[in-house]
């Protein structure tokens, strides 16, 4: 009786020590931190977290979000994969160039690994975790630095008087649209320089109206940090049509007089060749008086 409840005891705690060993990966815990702040968000594209792209190219842990994983056994590999983000093992003399798409770090000796997450692009990026057999995808979304690109586009012409748009588009170093980027403008109308300061929208553009002079042109030029672009507006008359009008009649009546005198000429040659004709046959009747027929001559009608 003894042994077999020797036996019955040492079987429960082989079973449970199976189950302990057969605990699923995901019983590891992963945190996620930016600049030492926990993050509690990041699970979904809605709610993915906010980091500011590198502004000189230098990584570290104000612009990376750092993914810990804990209580994982000994020389336990966590593995990464991103997309729209780049990956780092280690923020060690980090630089944007040492990011990749993906990254694997090991436990080794100890029970945590930790990598770290960044993003050059406003678009939402994705971190796929692995531990084991279970995945994990965490959302990024970077947000865009100082200005460091202007764009300017207008039209190339417009009416004299009229009121023209002038377009300016802001980018950080990364090219992402850059929403309340300050922009300075130099307006030049005709050597008349004035000065004066927009802002972007959420999608990084701002329009500026300008109206044009009677003649001439405006230059506009937008600047920020080191960058600068320039559009001209060249001005054009509007069309008169009253003036086309009048050019128009003279040259009807100059057509008009020039058919009249056309006309007389015909007139006038017309009765000189029905005189010629009247004199014409006055003479072969002349001649044809006492001819045979077959010498008389036609008349002409």
């Amino acid at each position: 009786m003894t042994s077999t409840k020797k036996l019955s005891i040492g079987a429960a705690i082989a079973l449970v020590a199976g189950l302990i060993t057969g605990l699923p990966a995901n019983a590891a815990t992963q945190t996620l931190a930016v600049n030492s702040v926990t993050q509690s968000t990041g699970t979904t594209a809605a709610t993915a977290i906010a980091l500011p792209v590198p502004a000189d190219n230098t990584v570290s842990v104000s612009n990376a979000l750092s993914i810990s994983v804990s209580g994982i056994a000994n020389n336990t590999t966590v593995s990464a994969t991103a997309t729209n983000a780049l990956l780092l093992s280690t923020l060690s003399a980090a630089t944007v160039a040492s990011g990749s798409a993906t990254v694997a770090v090991n436990s080794g000796t100890g029970t945590s690994a930790e990598f770290f997450v960044f993003t050059k692009t406003a678009a939402t990026g994705s971190v796929v975790v692995t531990v084991g057999n279970t995945t994990t995808t965490y959302y990024v979304v970077g947000t865009p630095g100082a200005v460091a690109k202007v764009v300017a586009s207008a039209p190339a012409t417009g009416l004299a008087g009229s009121t023209q748009s002038v377009v300016v588009s802001a980018f950080d170093k990364y090219d992402n649209a850059k929403g309340s980027g300050s922009v300075n403008l130099v307006i030049n109308t005709n050597g008349v320089v004035t000065t004066t300061t927009v802002t972007t929208g959420a999608n990084g553009t701002v329009s500026h109206v300008v109206t044009l002079p009677t003649s001439g042109s405006v230059t506009v030029t937008a600047f920020a940090a080191s960058s600068s672009s320039t559009v001209n507006l060249a001005v054009t008359q509007p069309r008169n049509i009253e003036a086309e009008l009048g050019v128009a009649l003279a040259a009807v009546a100059t057509l008009t007089a020039d058919l009249a005198t056309a006309n007389t000429a015909k007139a006038d040659l017309e009765k000189v060749i029905r005189k010629l004709k009247w004199q014409y046959n006055v003479l072969v009747k002349k001649y044809n008086v006492g001819k045979p027929k077959a010498q008389k001559l036609a008349f002409i009608k």
